[in-house]
């Protein structure tokens, strides 16, 4: 083919030149629209032109190149701009699950004890767990088991022996010769069985007047005891091992009815401290003051031999009652 340059179709881009059998310019590399040099197409007739082949999408910049726009400024434009890290939105749950929790423990712990419990709560068990309930009267120990149900039954307590119940046993002591003293009442010594001592005090006094329990004598401590007149005496219970452990004479809260009891030495209730200590003038003789009430003590060197309430600890004072030196040991 002889054809000139000027014959030959130019790029559309740059104007080059190029044989008719290349489809990229040899100068610039990119596709053309073919058109004849000093040829121009006819006006309103349809111009030859090849088919019209879109150019590729740019290139972009190699890594680290400017652009043109670029000013220098900081070193980089927007192709060298370090990507955007991408929003890890689920970090943001954990903070805002552990407030959740948070307030949620308030709630429970501070709401709960401040409010008003609410009046609609769930209907529950009205069984009641066995439970075994015991109960102490001196010596004898109750064991019951409630029932299942929510009132448990309660069996009645054992009754204590009445005081008519102690018949007389033995020979009668002559009143002079029921002596108190710190072992005991005349031959009735402490440590004697409840059997032997109530009736011996029967045969020589007469049936017992009055009978009971009581904790107030020693605290803590529950007795059963027997009254004939100002004159009590007291036991460890009243099983059959029960056994005579004090007793008390005393004119407060009786009718004065009985015999007079008085100690081996002649001191009796109603005479006065001023013939307390003129008895034995061969003992000690204290006084102190015991839950705000005064008493005397009588004493062999340390030991409590006989001790009572008097009305003032003057020689003019008044002995109020004889007691056995046993009668609360942890309170004498």
């Amino acid at each position: 083919m002889t054809d000139t340059s000027s014959e030959l179709p130019v790029c559309i881009h740059c104007g080059t030149s190029r044989p008719a059998d290349e489809t990229l310019c040899p100068n610039c590399q990119k596709p053309w629209i073919d058109i004849t040099i000093g040829t121009a197409p006819a006006v309103g007739a349809s111009a030859q032109v090849s088919e019209v082949v879109p150019p590729p999408a740019p290139m972009p910049p190699p890594p680290g190149a400017l652009s043109a726009d670029d000013t220098g400024e900081f070193g980089f434009d927007d192709w060298t701009l370090p990507p955007e890290p991408m929003q890890n939105k689920s970090k943001w749950l954990i903070p805002i699950a552990l407030l959740v929790a948070a307030t949620a423990l308030w709630g429970v712990v501070f709401l709960r004890s401040d409010s008003t419990p609410s009046t609609t709560v769930a209907a529950l068990d009205t069984t009641t767990p066995t439970v075994l309930t015991t109960t102490t009267i001196s010596d004898v120990v109750v064991t019951t088991a409630p029932s299942t149900t929510t009132t448990p039954t309660t069996l009645p307590l054992p009754a204590f022996p009445k005081a008519s119940d102690w018949d007389a046993a033995g020979d009668p002591v002559a009143t002079a010769d029921l002596t108190l003293t710190s072992s005991g009442i005349g031959p009735i010594s402490l440590g004697s069985s409840l059997a032997q001592s109530a009736g011996s005090l029967a045969a020589s006094l007469g049936p017992a007047q009055e009978a009971g329990l009581e904790s107030s004598t020693c605290a803590g401590t529950e007795r059963y005891w027997l009254g004939w007149g100002s004159l009590t005496v007291y036991f460890d219970g009243f099983a059959d091992d029960a056994t005579f452990v004090a007793y008390r004479v005393e004119d407060v809260g009786r009718d004065g009815s009985g015999p007079e009891f008085e100690t081996l030495s002649g001191l009796k209730v109603g005479d006065s401290v001023e013939t307390l200590q003129a008895t034995y003038t061969f003992y000690t003789v204290t006084f102190e003051l015991l839950s705000g009430e005064d008493i005397f003590r009588l004493l062999e060197n340390s030991e409590v031999l006989l001790w009572g309430p008097v009305t003032s600890t003057e020689s003019s004072g008044t002995v109020q009652g004889i007691y056995s030196p046993d009668s609360c040991p942890s309170s004498t």
